[in-house]
C-alpha cells in the first residue's frame, strides 16, 4: 500500500486534537513496526513532544511483564488491539496493580469487546479513557469514538464512531446508493486519508479505489468490504464482512 505523506499529516493533525495528552507524556511503542498503527504511535508521539518508550520483545509478548513495565515507566498512552487490552486488564487485576499514570488506551485492528475484565480495569482507573479506532491499512484511522468516562454508560457493543478530520464515509448498497440509518450497507471511505493504491498492482488498485460519485470530479473512494450501519446519533456500527 502506497500512502502519501499528506495522509499521515491529516492523521496526526486529527490525533493531536482527539487524543491530546500534553508535552512530556510517555507513549508506549507497543505495536509491531509492520503494523500500520505503529506509524500513528511513533509519529504522533514525536510530533507532539512526547517521550516514546520502547519495551523489549519479551515484555511485549508477556502481559504480566508488560503491565509491570507500564507501571515502572509511568506510561500514559498505549495503542493495542482488543486482545492485548483484555490481557492488560486481566494481568492488572491478577497483580492487584493500578496504573495511575495511564490515561489513554487506543484500540485498533480488532473489534472492541467490552468484557467484564476491561470494565473492571476502568472502574479502578476513573481517569483512563478508552478510544476505539477503525480503519483499514488503505486509509489508516478513518473513524473513531471515545467511550464515556462512566463505565455504567458504556454500550453493550461499541460503535466504530464518526469519520475523523477530512474523511467522508458512505454506506452504500450494491448500486452505490446511500442506505438510510439502521440499514446495513458496504462502507466506502473518501477524503485526505486515502492511499494512492497498491504498488505495482494496478488491477487491484482499480478494483478497490473506485470513482466517488459524491465528490468532486476525479475524486476516489476506497471500497472496504466491511458491512456497517449508521445509527440515529450519526455513528457507524461494524457488522462484519461483505460477501463479494
Amino acid at each position: 500500500v502506497t500512502m502519501p505523506a499528506s495522509a499521515l499529516v491529516n492523521l496526526l493533525t486529527w490525533h493531536e486534537s482527539a487524543v491530546a495528552t500534553g508535552r512530556g507524556s510517555r507513549t508506549a511503542q507497543f505495536t509491531a513496526i509492520s503494523f500500520d498503527v505503529s506509524a500513528q504511535e511513533i509519529l504522533s508521539a514525536l510530533t507532539s513532544g512526547h517521550c516514546l518508550v520502547i519495551p523489549d520483545d519479551d515484555t511485549r509478548r508477556d502481559p504480566d511483564a508488560f503491565v509491570r513495565w507500564l507501571a515502572a515507566h509511568d506510561v500514559r498512552e498505549v495503542y493495542a488491539p482488543n486482545l492485548m487490552v483484555e490481557a492488560i486488564s486481566e494481568a492488572a487485576q491478577e497483580q492487584g496493580r493500578t496504573l495511575p499514570a495511564l490515561t489513554e488506551i487506543a484500540q485498533a485492528g480488532e473489534a472492541l469487546v467490552l468484557s467484564e475484565r476491561v470494565k473492571a480495569l476502568y472502574r479502578r482507573h476513573p481517569g483512563l479513557r478508552l478510544h476505539n479506532h477503525y480503519g483499514p491499512t488503505e486509509t489508516h484511522v478513518a473513524t473513531a469514538t471515545t467511550l464515556p468516562a462512566d463505565v455504567d454508560d458504556w454500550p453493550e457493543v461499541p460503535s466504530i464512531g464518526r469519520p475523523v478530520h477530512n474523511t467522508r464515509a458512505y454506506v452504500l448498497d450494491a448500486a452505490l446508493r446511500p442506505v438510510p440509518p439502521g440499514v446495513a450497507g458496504e462502507l466506502y471511505l473518501a477524503g485526505d486519508g486515502l492511499a494512492r493504491g497498491y504498488r505495482g498492482r494496478p488491477a487491484l488498485t482499480a478494483g478497490r479505489f473506485v470513482a466517488c460519485p459524491y465528490g468532486a470530479e476525479g475524486a476516489r473512494m476506497y471500497r472496504t468490504g466491511d458491512l456497517v450501519r449508521w445509527d440515529a446519533h450519526g455513528e457507524l456500527h461494524y457488522l462484519g464482512r461483505a460477501n463479494h
